[in-house]
This record gives C-alpha cells, sequence and structure tokens, in this order.
C-alpha cells in the first residue's frame, strides 16, 4: 500500500527528530565520562602531588639533620686537630728551645776549651823558652870548652862526609857520616847546636833523595865481558894444522868400529873447518902468532878493567875512552861476523851511553854553621880569661 507524500515527510521528520535525540543523549553521556575521567586524573594528579611533596619535604628534613650531624662532627674534629697540633708545636717549640741552650752551653764550653789551650800553649812555649836558657845558662858555668873534643869529631866527620860526596862520588859513605855527626851532636845536649843540627838532616834528607845510576850493575855487566873475552873468536889467527890433524886421528881410533861411519863423517867436517875463505873488503893483516893473541886477550882485558875501575870511581871521562878503545880493538882485530863479537860490541855501547854520575847537592852548609859556633865558643872562653 502507497504511502501518501504528506505522510512520508512526516514520518521522516519524526525519525530525523528521534535520531537528533539519540545523537544529543549519546554526546552527553560521552562528555559526562570525559569529565568524569578528567576528575579522576585529577584527584589522582593531585595525589601523586602531596605524596611527592611529603616525601622530598622529609628527605630535607633528613638531609637537614645528616648535614647538622656532619657539621657537628667536623667541629668537633677541628677542635681536636687543633688541640692536637698546638700541643705538638708547644713541644717541638720546647725542644728547640731546649737544644738551644745545649748549643750555646756547648758553644761556650768549646770557647773556654780553647782558651784553656792557648793558655797552655803559651805556658808550654814560655817554658820551653826557659829552660833553653837554663841549659845555656848551664853550659856557661861549666864551660862549653868541655864539648870542645865533640865539636872537633863532628867537624871530621862532616868533613868525611863533603869529600866522599865531591871526590869519589859516594852518596852511601856521605849519608853514614852526617848521621854520625847528628848522633855527636845529640849526644852533647847543648841547644845551640840545633840549627846545625837541622842543617845536616836537610843534607841528609837531600842525598837520599837523589836517584843514583846502577854502578853494581854496570860493573856486573863489564865483569861478565871480561870473563868471556878467551872465547872471543880472533879474525888474523894462525892454525896449527900438525896438531889439529893428529888430534883428530887420535879422536877417530879411539871410536868403535861401530861409529867409524859418523866418525869419519865428523873428521871431514872438521878438516874442512882448517881451512877458511873470507871476502876482505880491505888488505888483510898478517896472522897473528898464538903469543900475539894472548896479548891482545890480556890488552883488551886491561882495558875493560880500567873502565869499570873508572866506572866504581866515578870518572866518565876515562871509563868512555876505555870503552870506546875496546870497541875498536874487537871491531879491528876480531871476527866481525861473530854473534858473540857483535853482541859484545853492542853491550859496550850501551854502557858507554849511561850516566855513571849525578848532580851532587851542596853539603857544606853544615860544616859553615859548625864553624861558626866554634868561633863563637872560642871568643866566650877568650873574654873569661
Amino acid at each position: 500500500m502507497n504511502k501518501t507524500p504528506d505522510k512520508v515527510n512526516k514520518q521522516d521528520i519524526e525519525n530525523d527528530e528521534l535520531n537528533v535525540d539519540k545523537a544529543k543523549t549519546a554526546s552527553s553521556g560521552v562528555a559526562s565520562a570525559f569529565i568524569f575521567l578528567a576528575i579522576v586524573f585529577s584527584l589522582a594528579s593531585a595525589g601523586i602531588t602531596f605524596l611527592l611533596a611529603q616525601s622530598l619535604e622529609k628527605n630535607r628534613a633528613e638531609f637537614s639533620q645528616k648535614m647538622e650531624k656532619t657539621r657537628t662532627d667536623l667541629s668537633a674534629l677541628a677542635v681536636k686537630v687543633d688541640g692536637g697540633i698546638s700541643a705538638q708545636l708547644t713541644t717541638m717549640a720546647d725542644k728547640m728551645a731546649r737544644i738551644s741552650a745545649e748549643q750555646q752551653q756547648f758553644q761556650q764550653q768549646v770557647s773556654g776549651q780553647q782558651q784553656t789551650t792557648e793558655a797552655l800553649s803559651k805556658k808550654v812555649a814560655l817554658s820551653n823558652q826557659q829552660m833553653l836558657q837554663s841549659l845555656d845558662v848551664l853550659f856557661k858555668q861549666k864551660g862549653r870548652e868541655r864539648i870542645g873534643w865533640v865539636l872537633a869529631e863532628v867537624e871530621y866527620l862532616l868533613l868525611v862526609a863533603n869529600h866522599s860526596l865531591k871526590l869519589q862520588k859516594d852518596v852511601a859513605t856521605s849519608i853514614a857520616a852526617l848521621e854520625a855527626a847528628d848522633s855527636r851532636l845529640l849526644d852533647t845536649g847543648d841547644p845551640a847546636t840545633i840549627e846545625t843540627r837541622t842543617q845536616i838532616r836537610d843534607e841528609i834528607q837531600q842525598l837520599k833523595a837523589l836517584r843514583q845510576p846502577d854502578i853494581v850493575g854496570m860493573a856486573a855487566r863489564l865483569a861478565s865481558i871480561i870473563k868471556m873475552l878467551p872465547s872471543l873468536p880472533i879474525l888474523y889467527t894462525q892454525v896449527n894444522t900438525k896438531k889439529k890433524i893428529a888430534d883428530l886421528v887420535d879422536k877417530k881410533a879411539s871410536h868403535d868400529s861401530a861409529d867409524l861411519e859418523q866418525v869419519g863423517k865428523d873428521f871431514l867436517h872438521e878438516l874442512r873447518a882448517l881451512v877458511v875463505f873470507r871476502k876482505l873488503d880491505k888488505s888483510p893483516k898478517a896472522l897473528m902468532t898464538p903469543k900475539e893473541q894472548f896479548f891482545l886477550q890480556q890488552n883488551l882485558q886491561l882495558k875493560l878493567e880500567t873502565a869499570r875501575r873508572s866506572l866504581l870511581l866515578g870518572q866518565k871521562t876515562l871509563f868512555v875512552e876505555s870503552l870506546t878503545e875496546a870497541t875498536q880493538w874487537l871491531t879491528e882485530f876480531f871476527d866481525p861476523e861473530s854473534s858473540a863479537i857483535k853482541q859484545t860490541i853492542e853491550e859496550l855501547h850501551t854502557l858507554k851511553k849511561m850516566s855513571i854520575t849525578g848532580t851532587m847537592p851542596d853539603i857544606s852548609k853544615s860544616i859553615k854553621l859548625l864553624r861558626a859556633y866554634q868561633k863563637e865558643l872560642e871568643q866566650q872562653q877568650e873574654a873569661k880569661r
């Protein structure tokens, strides 16, 4: 059944109004829900904020209490530390004051000891001076002529020392004489001889400080050369051929037949040695007889003995001349190709270059002082007369 238009429109309008009312009702419910949720959320936020505020306040109060306690502990600790340090500083100050006082007292004691030592030194010096004066007076009372013979003995010893050193270069004897002279002056006990004794000791030290050549060693080397002179080969010598051959024959006959072959070889070797060929750069001299050889060796030995004697006496010129002549004779009359001759000539050249004397000091000042003192004693004795 078909509806009319008017009815349709009216029904549509009613439906629309009904829908609008429903929409309004739904919208009103949603809004209410949102409002409710907002109120709930606001209340929850307020509660949470309140709780947080209370917690913060509680924490702030606890922190304040802890800070106050910490301040109190720090104050107590500061008071304690300050008190301990102050006590320690006070103790150290007391110790420093006590050490300073002790140091000052020690310096005063040292100063007092120095003054005491200086006073004692002055007393000792004064006592020594008085003792020397007393000894001098004692010697004057007893007469200095009593030690005249002792001073004469000392003068003789000083002369021996000077002569041994100047003439013979004998340092050992000079030292022994000076030491004996000093010992004799010590026995006199005369304080006036101190200057002379001091000079004698200085001269002894000068002689002991000398570096002397090895005279004994050089003399021993010359003695060794002299000892080996008979075995040195002479250049121009005569050989007794007949006697030499006879000796070889006798030597051959004395051996057993088993050694004949070796003996024959030795015989031929020695037989060939009887004849020597030399190339001479100069004209040869006449051969020396055994007698001439003997005198040559004796003269050469005499030259070397002269060199050794001049060495011991410190005669430099004679020593060099004797060695030069001995070297010339060895070069001219002995075999220059022999190793023994070469070694001997080289040894003589070495000895000739060595120094046999040293620079001797002047030891005459002591005897001058002694003689001045002797002269003073003589003047005193003449004044007494």
